[in-house]
């Protein structure tokens, strides 16, 4: 019996949270879309750098996942001492693909590259090799040191030095990346407190009476909340939508004009829109969260 009116108590509270919180934007109308359209703004600016981010992101890895190891045979191994590197090779638990290729694969693709006509009549200079790709790009310097210390191995090759130089490059890409996305995460915060601010200080003296006649802070902050999370949603959506089709048109100008750049396609950049409602909500809790200290205070 107690549970049952513990619970009606409850949803008959949060139904005044609701309510509060609807009225609340209703009866502001005007300050409702000036808040919804701050925060549209706020997030599209912020989705705009999150596309960005992401962008950097999946260009790094794409470069990284291109970096690989060419291992160069001696010459005069027999199939067997050829087997047993390639055994090798495979048993090394950082190692995720390999291919072997013969001398005359090799100096076909170098035909193909410089012209058949220019190697006529010149004997093949090139010996037999083995590429190597690893599971994380940055293990490919350790690898590479494991395969030349094999036996029947005459060189190894991996773009020593441009490679670490390659991953301090990137690493500093995301690290810039996150630290901008951060930072205009953050101006969305304040954009949306301030704007939600003038919500709750027109309705300061409400705060104050609730405050006297004994609401707790919480029973006060939660209609601001849930008023918050709607605009921020309602903003958010308006964002999605407006950065859905700008990626969409982004997208397909530059496969079109810069087809080597390989950017995250289209349909897995919309997966990531929902979340972006999500946050947009938790910006609008935590801006309301921050209107509301001052005239708690007081």
């Amino acid at each position: 019996m107690k549970k049952e009116v513990s619970t009606k108590m409850k949803l008959r509270t949060l139904k005044y949270f609701f309510k509060e919180a609807l009225q609340s934007l209703f009866r502001n109308s005007w300050m409702s879309v000036a808040s919804i359209g701050a925060v549209a703004s706020a997030l599209i600016i912020l989705g705009a750098f999150l596309m960005l981010a992401i962008n950097v992101d999946y260009i790094a890895k794409d470069v990284e996942s291109q970096v690989e190891i060419t291992a160069y045979l001696k010459d005069g191994l027999n199939q067997l001492q050829v087997d047993f590197l390639k055994k090798q090779i495979q048993n090394m638990e950082e190692v995720s693909e390999f291919k072997f290729v013969s001398k005359e694969e090799a100096f076909e693709e170098f035909k193909k590259q410089v012209g058949p006509e220019l190697l006529e009549g010149i004997e093949n200079p090139l010996p037999n090799s083995i590429r190597i790709k690893v599971k994380t790009p940055q293990d490919v310097v350790s690898v590479a040191e494991k395969i030349k210390a094999l036996q029947g191995i005459e060189e190894v090759k991996y773009g020593k030095g441009i490679v670490e130089k390659l991953f301090k490059i990137t690493y500093w890409m995301r690290v810039i990346g996150i630290a901008v996305m951060l930072a205009f995460a953050a101006l969305s915060v304040f954009i949306i407190s301030n704007t939600i601010r003038i919500t709750v200080f027109a309705r300061r003296r409400e705060i104050q009476i609730m405050k006297f006649i004994g609401a707790t802070d919480w029973f006060v902050r939660w209609p601001f909340f849930i008023e918050g999370m709607i605009l921020g949603l309602i903003g958010s959506i308006i964002a999605i939508l407006i950065l859905a089709v700008s990626y969409n048109y982004f997208y397909n100008t530059i496969k079109f004009n810069l087809p080597m750049i390989s950017l995250v396609p289209v349909q897995l950049f919309y997966s990531y829109l929902p979340y972006f409602g999500l946050m947009g909500m938790f910006l609008g809790a935590l801006g309301s969260g921050f209107s509301l200290k001052r005239f708690l205070k007081v």
